[in-house]
């Protein structure tokens, strides 16, 4: 039986480097995202794979939106097996020092980053728990382990999200579900590519230990670990790729 994939923010970057990872590996994939027209481009790529995939247009910031994505994804493949949490993203250009921030910033910040991961888990949990297997891979940062100038919002979002999987992977072990998270350092993702500056570049080449940015596939690669069957005894582990960034600069 083919394992049943759901891969937030699957349109471009990380999400779609996950979502053809999993197909490659052997999963059927919902690829979920506020841009339709890039998940269907998805779509069609994995379909080239010879695996079924199908792109449904979800915020998940709105709980509605993420429990028919759900609905959907069961109705059309019978299961859910994976669930990545990739859906996220800073301010970008209305990023500020947080003495600088307003409400409305830290509401979309903390929504598409720590509430989205929480609504994807609510949905999928039920029918995880009630088929006793399951793997949940959320995306976390590294600037939520040490936190990040001009992005407190942020970091306090991913920082959730590090918190959140360790107490969920407490509640569903027993049902045989295991919770993970992965953080990225610097990767290159189109987001990056399009916003970053000559002196951002040279910063990433510093703070790096590899003197270079991630690669989309980098993060690829450990998210089909953690939901392949080799990670059966880990949970509740945060796994920060990042070319040993985590550890300080």
């Amino acid at each position: 039986m083919s394992k049943v994939s759901i891969v937030t923010g699957g349109a471009r970057g990380m999400g779609r480097a996950i979502a053809l990872r999993l197909a490659k590996d052997g999963a059927d994939i919902v690829v979920s995202d506020i841009n339709l027209e890039g998940a269907n481009e998805v779509v069609k790529e994995i379909e080239t794979l010879g695996r079924r995939a199908l792109a449904i247009r979800t915020d998940v910031a709105k709980s509605s939106e993420v429990n028919q994505m759900v609905e959907t994804t069961l109705k059309e493949f019978g299961r859910i097996d994976i669930l990545v949490n990739n859906a996220g993203g800073s301010a970008g250009e209305r990023k500020s020092l947080f003495h600088e921030s307003t409400e409305e910033v830290w509401d979309y910040v903390i929504g598409v980053n720590l509430k989205g991961v929480l609504n994807c888990c609510r949905a999928v949990i039920g029918p995880m728990m009630k088929q006793r297997s399951g793997k949940i891979v959320s995306i976390a940062s590294v600037s939520g382990i040490f936190g990040h100038k001009g992005l407190a919002d942020y970091s306090a979002a991913k920082a959730g999200v590090i918190g959140f999987t360790m107490a969920l992977a407490k509640e569903v072990a027993s049902y045989g579900v295991n919770v993970n998270c992965v953080s990225p350092g610097p990767i290159e993702t189109p987001g990056i590519s399009e916003r970053v500056s000559n002196d951002y570049n040279e910063y990433i080449i510093k703070t790096t230990g590899f003197g270079r940015a991630g690669k989309p596939e980098e993060i690829a690669s450990m998210v089909a670990f953690l939901a392949s069957d080799e990670s059966n005894f880990i949970s509740g582990q945060n796994i920060p790729v990042c070319g040993i960034r985590n550890l300080g600069y």
